[in-house]
Parts: C-alpha cells; structure tokens; sequence
C-alpha cells in the first residue's frame, strides 16, 4: 500500500486563499505552522455589542500576507484621519 503525505492547509479568514502550511521536521514528529508572511489581526472596539450591527470586535487569525497589508494600512488610515479630525 502505497504511503501518503498529507499536508494541512491554511485559509485567508478574509479572501479565502488557500496554502500549505510550513512543515518542520520529518517521520512522526512533524508540525506544521503557518507562513511566516502572513499575519493576524484582533481590534475590540469600545461600543457595546448590539451597537451598529454588533461590529464591536475584528478577529482574523489567519490573513495571507496582501489581506493582512491591507488591514494594516485601512487601520492606520483610520486612525490617522480620527487623529487628525480631533485636533481640530
């Protein structure tokens, strides 16, 4: 019978690319972690939950690397244009 390799797979949380996670080692004890290019990103906001459709937290675990620029930027522009606004 024939050995198979199976590798898992990571998912973007936001676009949905799909890659195969990095393997480390080699037999049995194997593991596997994600990219070191992609990221992650966690925001809790200070309104309540039922406030605006319940958009008081953003939790993506797994971004691919273009998803998690993007968050990134969105995030600082966000604030920057907050930050800018209120010093008015």
């Amino acid at each position: 019978m024939a050995e198979v390799d199976i590798i898992p797979k990571i998912r973007c949380d936001n676009c949905g690319l799909t890659v195969e996670k990095i393997v480390s080692g080699s037999g049995p004890s194997r593991s596997f972690s994600r990219p070191g290019t992609w990221g992650s990103m966690k925001a809790v906001g200070g309104r309540s939950a039922d406030a605006y459709g319940g958009k008081d937290r953003l939790d993506f675990t797994d971004l691919c690397p273009v998803c998690a620029n993007a968050a990134l930027d969105a995030a600082s522009a966000a604030l920057k244009n907050r930050r800018e606004g209120a010093a008015v």
